[in-house]
């Protein structure tokens, strides 16, 4: 069996991806969001505000017997405030850190704990962003967390090939480009005075530039069904 852990599986990527992999039998789904629309014999959900880290410290991953596979999927993302420094909510300062990048740091480190000495296929997926590797007006604190998610993951992928090479758990951060999701949405819909950039993103939309989840889910999948032809941690879509 199967076994995948993806956060925000209630729409966009992650519910794609999740339902993408739930058409195989042989797959088994934990998905993790506040909401849940999927219904699915091979697929079990749990309630969870990754805002909420004491809740996240508190989850436990199962001891798996019969694991082929074992995945971890940091899809999660928040909904930032798109001001400038200094025009920022507090609380949505401390929210936009904790969802996209203390509750996957948390997530990685206890996937990885549970799971070092399984002898199976392991896997951990982040999802990240142009935005981890470039500055973006009026996006300080999700270009900060994405870029400290793809920091984490190189080093713990650099881990991995040091202490255990011969059985490294496979470390990846991917960017799925800009993708048709509500956070596209709400960017669209964003005063010119507090981000200038709006009309680039409107464009996108009529210009019909973003990918579709489902197409984005089928690529992330290529990647955990054969880790062995990506050596790279750091992936984009256009390199698939």
């Amino acid at each position: 069996m199967n076994y995948f852990f993806i956060t925000g599986t209630s729409r966009g990527i992650g519910k794609a991806l999740a339902e993408l992999l739930l058409r195989d039998d042989s797959n088994f789904v934990y998905g993790f969001s506040r909401s849940n629309n999927i219904n699915a014999e091979n697929y079990k959900h749990s309630e969870f505000d990754l805002s909420d880290t004491e809740k996240v410290m508190e989850f436990e991953f199962p001891d798996f017997k019969d694991a082929d596979s074992i995945t971890l999927v940091n899809n999660s993302a928040a909904a930032m405030e798109v001001k400038r420094m200094g025009k920022l909510s507090s609380d949505n300062i401390v929210d936009v850190y904790n969802v996209n990048l203390i509750s996957p740091s948390l997530l990685m480190n206890n996937f990885i704990k549970m799971y070092q000495k399984q002898n199976c296929k392991r896997i951990i997926m982040n999802i990240s962003s142009g935005a981890a590797h470039k500055a973006i007006e009026s996006w300080s604190v999700y270009c900060a967390a994405k870029a400290g998610l793809a920091m984490i993951s190189q080093v713990a992928d650099a881990e991995q090939k040091l202490k255990h090479p011969n059985n490294p758990v496979r470390i990846y951060s991917f960017g799925p480009g800009v993708v048709n999701t509500q956070m596209q949405t709400k960017l669209r819909k964003v005063s010119p005075e507090d981000f200038s950039m709006v009309g680039r993103f409107i464009d996108f939309y009529k210009k019909n530039e973003l990918a579709e989840p489902e197409d984005v889910a089928v690529k992330i999948n290529q990647i955990l069904q054969s880790p062995e032809k990506f050596e790279k941690v750091i992936i984009s879509i256009k390199e698939i």
